[in-house]
Parts: C-alpha cells; sequence; structure tokens
C-alpha cells in the first residue's frame, strides 16, 4: 500500500499497519422549557491517525529531518494512500533517536476539516436558519423603488415597504428622498417614485 505525507513517501518500516478513519459529529445541543432541543450541527469531527515506524537505512537522518521540518512547520499537507486523501496537520512526531540508521518514532495527525465555506442550506439550527432568512430577505427588500398611490401617505409607504414593516422609518425615507419630497414629507403626489432603502 501506498502511503504519503505531502511529497513525503513512507517506506516498509515507516508505514502504518492501519489507518485509524471515522469520528463524531459535533453538535450544539441546546434544551428549552417545555422539552423541545435545538440541536445544531458544528461539522464533523475526526479521529486522530496515529502509528509508530521506524526509518531504516543510510538515509534514516535525513528522512527523520524531513518529517520533523513538516511538523514544525504547521502547514496543512495532503496525506493519502491507494484508496483516499485529505489534508492533516502533524500534530505530534516523536523520533528516538538511536543511530543514524535505525530511528523509531510515534507520528500523530489531526485531519484538517473547513467549515468556513458552509452554506445556509447546511444549518440544522431553527434559530439560525430564521436568522438566515431575515437577513436574506433584508437585503432583498433594500433599494427598491416604490412607486406613490392615491392616498398613500409616508407613514402608510414605511409600514407597508420596509424590510421590517416599520412606520417609524418615515424619517429616513423622507432624507432618502429629499431630491423628489422638496414640499416636504407631506407633499406626496400619485406617481412620485421612492426609494425604499431601509
Amino acid at each position: 500500500m501506498r502511503v504519503a505525507i505531502g511529497e513525503f513517501e513512507l517506506k516498509d518500516w515507516e508505514k502504518p499497519d492501519f489507518i485509524n478513519r471515522g469520528g463524531e459529529q459535533m453538535l450544539a445541543i441546546r434544551p428549552f422549557p417545555g422539552g423541545s432541543v435545538s440541536i445544531q450541527d458544528m461539522g464533523p469531527s475526526y479521529r486522530p491517525i496515529t502509528w509508530s515506524g521506524m526509518f531504516i537505512g543510510e538515509d534514516a537522518y535525513d528522512r527523520m529531518m524531513s518529517l520533523g521540518l513538516m511538523r514544525t512547520a504547521g502547514k496543512p499537507v495532503e496525506f493519502s494512500c491507494d484508496k483516499f486523501s485529505f489534508p492533516i496537520i502533524i500534530k505530534e512526531f516523536y523520533p528516538d533517536y538511536k543511530s543514524d540508521t535505525r530511528i523509531p518514532f510515534t507520528i500523530t495527525l489531526i485531519h484538517v476539516v473547513d467549515l468556513r465555506q458552509k452554506s445556509a442550506t447546511q444549518l440544522v439550527d431553527s434559530i439560525d436558519k430564521a436568522a438566515v432568512q431575515y437577513a436574506e430577505s433584508s437585503s432583498v427588500q433594500q433599494g427598491k423603488t416604490y412607486v406613490v398611490k392615491d392616498g398613500d401617505t409616508l407613514w402608510k409607504i414605511a409600514r407597508r415597504e420596509t424590510a421590517g414593516k416599520n412606520a417609524n422609518l418615515v424619517e429616513q425615507i423622507y432624507q432618502d428622498n429629499l431630491d423628489v419630497l422638496t414640499g416636504g414629507p407631506n407633499w406626496i403626489l400619485p406617481g412620485m417614485e421612492l426609494k425604499i432603502n431601509v
């Protein structure tokens, strides 16, 4: 079986006998009065991959140094074998230097998972879903144009057309439309085009 850490391909006695796979799902569990429970999926967590091996041969010291430098760099590299490949960081690397040609070691790799790209459709928590939906509806509502109809007032328009249906935003609508409402906030005529930015 081929096993590599980045560009570093492991030789016979350096390879693990088996590779730990699997893990658990990280969950934030919030109980509420009345028995409701909110469960937020925080993403997967994987078991560390740990094994012991031995560098053998004339290049044992150089190979030990190569892996040691990868650990101290602390950067993700690709861990790969015949069937799979994923990014890891070398968490622990403990070589026991005995001679230049035989160096036993233990190593622990941590699977790197990037959750920053998690989309709103993957959110499990109802609170988070509601917040995302509100933000999306607010952004859609903002920046639209409204044509004044017969019987409209700025108060009615604010109550119907703003993102939060908030009549208290009359002043904001007026300030955003000073170029149209030149006669003041009460001088509003059918056919006027007003910007609704709130």
